[in-house]
């Protein structure tokens, strides 16, 4: 066989290789080492997203349901599907990830930290970031079923899988570089930033008549951890479950934060936030973290399709509630389809502000300029 062949042999092999596909698949390599990789993970509704620095550090924030909660329901006969920690440290063995440098617990409701217990027992963790103790205290008639779930109850288990190890009791304000990660804590314990970051400040016309909104779906919403995530050129925003009130705080009358090129919805794309002010934050790519039946609410689809600038708007899942807001289904990780494969979005972002979204399931892929870029 000739040189010139044997080359292009190798070629053709190279490219038909998946590189970011489903989490099922045994090998893995990253399609570019000098980037950052970011696994939003499937845990159904819940919360999980996985960050891995070009030097090989990890940050997991938050980590989903506990086992038989949340996933998809296992068919008869079938062996249980998988839960929210086996898919998560199935994303990091697919990064080549063996232990979390950083477990980040925006907040203590089930969905995302009732995965932590059985995670630790698969992926080790070192260093874990919250918001301080938990705030919601359960009313005096919850039921047995209520208080096995409530955050009362999962709070002491997050705080005993941190003894004798790295605990961040994070602060509005404070700054964390995870290697080539620039975190800043813009909401912690119910606190907003008090002064705009540099470069924001800017007045919101969105503001404007906006009124508020009492309901929070729990005092630890109102509590979210939330973050500003610089790598390079790109600005990442993810403020967890933190309620609409709190959020007008942030953006009103100025917009504290300023904008951003990869924002992650918020509390799952249910109405309990996402108000119109977060129009400010001007998105390119917006990622979010809903079920078949959880979160994406109609109002607001519909307010973040609305952004100005925004170029790609990516689901977890296809809604079942609202069919007719869903969109293109290249952008959607899991149609409305059985059984349930799990599969994640994953972003490729160069130090440059190149931004490229992958589909786990059919490998569409979209890049994206930051601005900063």
């Amino acid at each position: 066989m000739s040189q010139c062949l044997i080359a292009i042999t190798a070629f053709l092999l190279a490219i038909a290789i998946p590189q970011w596909g489903n989490v099922a698949v045994a090998s893995h390599r990253p399609r570019h080492h000098k980037d950052l990789r970011i696994v939003m993970v499937d845990v159904e509704g819940g919360a999980s997203i996985l960050f891995v620095t070009p030097k090989g550090k990890s940050l997991l924030i938050d980590a989903g349901w506990p086992p038989g909660i949340g996933g998809p329901r296992s068919t008869p006969g079938a062996p249980p599907p998988p839960s929210s920690a086996d898919r998560i440290a199935a994303a990091a063995a697919s990064l080549g990830v063996k232990r979390i440098d950083y477990l980040l617990m925006t907040h203590y409701h089930l969905d995302h930290v009732g995965g932590v217990p059985s995670l630790l027992a698969k992926l080790p963790a070192d260093t874990f970031i919250d918001h301080g103790p938990n705030r919601q205290i359960s009313p005096p008639h919850a039921t047995a079923r209520e208080l096995a779930f409530a955050p009362a109850t999962w709070y002491p288990r997050w705080a005993a899988a941190y003894k004798g190890r790295g605990h961040i009791t994070a602060h509005v304000g404070q700054k964390l570089n995870i290697g080539s990660l620039r975190l800043q804590f813009v909401t912690s314990d119910g606190n907003v930033l008090g002064a705009p970051l540099s470069s924001a400040g800017q007045p919101n016309p969105y503001c404007e008549g906006e009124p508020q909104k009492d309901i929070t779906g729990g005092e630890e919403n109102v509590r979210s951890l939330g973050m500003l995530i610089t790598f390079g050129n790109t600005r990442i925003l993810d403020l967890g479950d933190l309620t609409w009130n709190k959020e007008l705080q942030l953006l009103c009358p100025v917009n504290k934060v300023g904008k951003v090129d990869l924002y992650f919805v918020t509390g799952h794309g249910m109405n309990l936030s996402s108000s119109p002010p977060t129009a400010a934050f001007s998105p390119i790519v917006v990622l979010m973290q809903n079920g078949s039946y959880k979160g994406g609410d109609a109002e607001v689809i519909k307010t973040v399709e609305g952004y100005p600038g925004l170029q790609g708007f990516w689901r977890e899942h296809y809604s079942v509630r609202y069919p007719e807001l869903n969109g293109d289904p290249n952008y959607i990780a899991n149609l409305n389809t059985q059984p349930d494969h799990g599969y994640s979005i994953r972003v490729d972002i160069t130090r440059g502000g190149l931004i490229t979204v992958i589909n786990e399931r059919n490998h569409f892929s979209r890049t994206y300029h930051a601005r900063g870029q």
